[in-house]
């Protein structure tokens, strides 16, 4: 098993990731190659998958199918989230991939995405003496694990991802005020559930594991930091989430910590977060930059120790 090499390939909603590893001793593993397109299988909904976002789709199968190649991989794993699951066509586009990309896609549930993100930064950030609530924000969904070492109180995965927030809701630009308070009203509606277990559970801490967690961690001071972590200073983060918000597109791109492809959707991203702490403050801020595609690692690690079984791909 030590040298073999593994590749897991993570279909978001607005982002492809391919994340190429090899094995070491103790089912420890080291990156060899990761890189993300943003392909944006969302982008106007969930409905549908239009034929544009098909073929950003199918490019970046060919090129990470030629990546996997290129370093001699030998077990690879697809796994489709929340866009493929609830379009229309999302599983006649997976097989689609499947078919000219040669490897073949699975699409999850989201307790399924929830319980992969949760080993993925369970298997790199030590334990906490409160709750933590990870905050995975994709484009099709966002998925909520609340846990304490073995302990889960609560894992759920809501369609209010960025794309699908964004068509819905982001009708000006910049922002209306009544866009927001449409936005809050779904967020108190759907998010009910979870703000009620948060009460029961402070004080917690926050692990933001997406893109726009990424933005925050290049603006804010770090408590903490270390290769694949680290803890955030929260004073100003409602300012900086509050100043990206009332922007126009002019604006925001003019701010050199968001990337051109998070120019659109980091306005209802800081509004979802935002929403948070306004009802329930967290007590610390962590990013992690480990979520859904590492914890498929430590599974196919996993289960090529124990059985030897790999799979195809």
């Amino acid at each position: 098993m030590t040298g073999e090499r593994i590749a897991v390939i993570d279909l978001g909603s607005n982002t492809f990731h391919l994340l190429i590893c090899e094995i070491h001793s103790h089912r420890s593993w080291v990156t060899i190659h990761k890189e993300r397109e943003y392909v944006k299988l969302a982008d106007g909904g969930l409905d549908l998958i239009d034929e544009h976002a098909i073929q950003r789709a199918i490019d970046a199968m060919l090129r990470f199918r030629d990546l996997i190649k290129k370093y001699e991989v030998t077990s690879t794993r697809a796994i489709g989230t929340a866009a493929l699951r609830e379009a229309r066509n999302g599983v006649a586009v997976a097989e689609t991939l499947s078919r000219v990309s040669g490897i073949q896609i699975d699409i999850i549930d989201g307790q399924h995405e929830a319980k992969y993100i949760l080993a993925g930064i369970q298997s790199v950030l030590p334990d906490l003496d409160q709750y933590g609530l990870i905050m995975d924000i994709g484009g099709g969904s966002v998925e909520f694990i609340l846990f304490k070492k073995n302990d889960v109180a609560f894992a759920e995965s809501f369609k209010i991802g960025v794309a699908v927030l964004y068509d819905t809701y982001h009708q000006s630009d910049p922002i209306s005020t009544h866009d927001i308070r449409l936005l809050e009203t779904e967020l108190d509606e759907q998010l009910e559930s979870l703000i009620g277990v948060l009460k029961q559970n402070q004080p917690y801490y926050l692990i933001g594991a997406s893109g726009s967690f990424e933005v925050l961690y290049d603006v804010l001071p770090k408590n903490i930091t270390t290769t694949h972590w680290a803890e955030l200073e929260l004073t100003g983060v409602i300012e900086i989430m509050n100043t990206v918000i009332l922007a126009n597109i002019d604006e925001r791109r003019r701010m050199h910590e968001i990337p051109e492809e998070r120019i659109d959707y980091i306005v209802v991203a800081y509004i979802l977060i935002r929403y948070l702490f306004k009802k329930v403050a967290p007590e610390k801020l962590y990013y992690c930059e480990y979520a859904l595609k590492e914890g498929v690692v430590v599974e196919m690690i996993s289960d090529i120790s124990n059985t030897g079984i790999r799979d195809s791909g």
